[in-house]
């Protein structure tokens, strides 16, 4: 019973805290305030981010340690002998008493955070060259935002949310043509919406679409 609310705790903990941070970035985006600063924001989700897979570590440790058969997992070295790339180049660490715990850990909540940072860090760099480019897709702020919004998608969301945004800018670009004559939209909102859908429904979509993408 105790695991099972802990598990129920941890799935619902990042979607509470992250639709959270959507609301301060709105707030921030259309009422035009100063606070909550976007570099605050930031690092807000990136630490969240970090803290959150040091968290499902320790769990993972814990419950296993709590099996019979599952602590031997713990006491698991795997041999640079295995074709697997990172066992052999990381010899000493993988090899060690924890060396299946730690590639278990790496594979199933460190290399997500890795992904979700650098996947949203790419997309800022892109909208920057893509401001200097044409500064008419953008108002104020929209870079950072968008920076907010790939964290918050995260791994695999933020794929989702990348290919939304661009879709959302297309469908309303033509209906500000068709409605109000004008042919450019800026990214603030297709942005929000984008990220709001793939944090709730990026596991759906990808299902949909038969894209399965275990990290």
């Amino acid at each position: 019973m105790e695991q099972v609310f802990l598990s129920k705790v941890l799935l619902w903990l990042p979607q509470i805290y992250f639709a959270v941070i959507l609301l301060f970035v709105a707030w921030r985006y259309f009422v035009k305030s100063g606070f909550p600063r976007y570099g605050v924001l930031v690092r807000g989700v990136i630490w969240f981010r970090l803290g959150y897979a040091v968290l499902l570590t320790i769990g993972q440790y814990y419950i296993w340690s709590k099996e019979v058969f599952l602590r031997l997992l713990l006491n698991t070295p795997l041999s640079e002998s295995l074709p697997i790339p990172l066992v052999q180049k990381f010899p000493e660490i993988f090899n060690s008493k924890i060396g299946y715990f730690l590639f278990y850990s790496w594979g199933h909540f460190w290399l997500n955070f890795i992904l979700t940072i650098g996947i949203a860090w790419l997309f800022y760099r892109f909208l920057l060259v893509l401001q200097r480019w044409n500064s008419r897709f953008f108002d104020e702020g929209e870079v950072k935002l968008g920076f907010v919004c790939a964290l918050v998608a995260g791994w695999p969301g933020v794929l989702v949310f990348i290919a939304l945004t661009f879709a959302i800018v297309i469908l309303l670009a033509m209906a500000r043509a068709i409605v109000l004559h004008e042919g450019y939209t800026t990214l603030g909102v297709p942005l929000l919406l984008a990220a709001a859908i793939a944090l709730w429904m990026s596991s759906d979509i990808l299902s949909f679409f038969n894209l399965r993408l275990y990290v």
